[in-house]
């Protein structure tokens, strides 16, 4: 049936006459949408950039004070507490982690 369709006369403008400026329209409908597309996708690429260029090229303030923090942790580190010795125990009292240990 579809090789019977491929003789039969077709209008150039399609099947329903359409004026040229709805065609006109269209088109230019067609190339604003494609325009804004385009813009979004250079917005988001920019955005992207941006982002990755700020976390690997930090501003000289900004490698500063991540520097101060830095030092500022391993102060911290090196002067924490150390950890509370183990309590003596009475002889019948048992381990915290008593219900953990199998049966050997």
């Amino acid at each position: 049936m579809h090789a019977r369709l491929a003789f039969l006369a077709r209008p150039e403008s399609g099947t329903v006459k359409i004026s040229r400026e709805w065609v006109e329209a269209s088109d230019w409908f067609v190339l604003f949408t494609l325009g804004t597309l385009f813009f979004l996708l250079g917005a988001f690429a920019m955005w992207a950039w941006v982002i990755w260029r700020r976390t690997t090229k930090p501003e000289p303030h900004v490698k500063l004070l991540m520097e101060l923090d830095g030092e500022t942790e391993r102060q911290e580190a090196h002067t924490a507490p150390a950890p509370p010795e183990q309590e003596s125990r009475a002889p019948w009292e048992q381990s915290p982690d008593w219900w953990k240990k199998a049966d050997d």
